[in-house]
């Protein structure tokens, strides 16, 4: 394990007064935002260059999936959806993203294999913040005061589980408390005591299919943006 030490190289003791309080850190942090902290910049072996702005992106992302669990359960659910078309748009979204859990898993795996806590975990952040709450949510997401069918409800409950306990070594706190708000649970039945995930055989076809289709729908949501912008720039001339 490697030293810790502040945003400026030096060690943190209690002689040079650059020890942070961990009372205080998790007062303004919490607990797990201050876990992310630090366990996101603790690579294997290297020192930890700590500084208050890892606890406030753990914060950060704590809120985000606290944001995503009000989104999924306070969703309208019927027992069909629309059309064909709906329901098959939702079932590749479903297919696409648990394939690609399955790769997330299989890294995460390597990681743990090779002491790379660190690097385990910042993959997992960005699969969560990026796939899951930017472009899976999205996918599936219904219209404006639209219901949602009950299939694609309980694939995204299921999916939304299984990421809270690949989680929870890292974050057990908020992991808890959003795997019993998701469903209803038998008593016993935490997420703590959940077996770890082992990774399956991913279907990287379908995986290279999404993410061309998501390069080709974030260009021409930046063309539109940039459109947008340069209207507003004519308006204002």
């Amino acid at each position: 394990t490697g030293m810790v030490r502040d945003n400026k190289r030096r060690k943190m003791s209690k002689s040079l007064g650059n020890s942070p309080d961990a009372l205080q850190l998790i007062e303004e942090f919490s607990a797990d935002g201050v876990r992310y902290g630090l366990m996101s910049s603790a690579a294997a072996g290297g020192d930890i260059l700590f500084e208050d702005k890892l606890c406030e992106n753990g914060r950060n992302f704590c809120n985000k999936l606290w944001n995503a669990l009000r989104l999924v359960k306070g969703w309208e659910v019927v027992e069909n959806a629309e059309n064909e078309a709906v329901a098959q748009k939702n079932r590749l979204a479903a297919q696409w993203f648990q394939e690609k859990f399955q790769t997330v898993l299989a890294s995460m795996e390597s990681d743990f294999q090779q002491y790379r806590l660190s690097e385990a975990l910042r993959g997992l952040y960005s699969f969560i913040w990026d796939d899951f709450c930017s472009w899976y949510l999205e996918m599936i997401k219904p219209g404006y005061e639209q219901p949602i069918d009950r299939e694609t409800y309980e694939a995204t409950l299921d999916i939304f589980s299984n990421l809270m306990v690949a989680l929870h070594p890292f974050m057990p706190f908020v992991t808890e408390e959003i795997w019993h708000v998701l469903r209803e649970r038998a008593e016993g039945d935490d997420c703590c005591a959940q077996r770890w995930q082992k990774p399956g055989t991913a279907d990287l076809q379908l995986i290279d299919n999404m993410e061309k289709a998501k390069d080709v729908i974030s260009k021409v949501r930046d063309v539109r943006n940039q459109g947008v912008l340069m209207r507003g720039v004519n308006n204002t001339t």
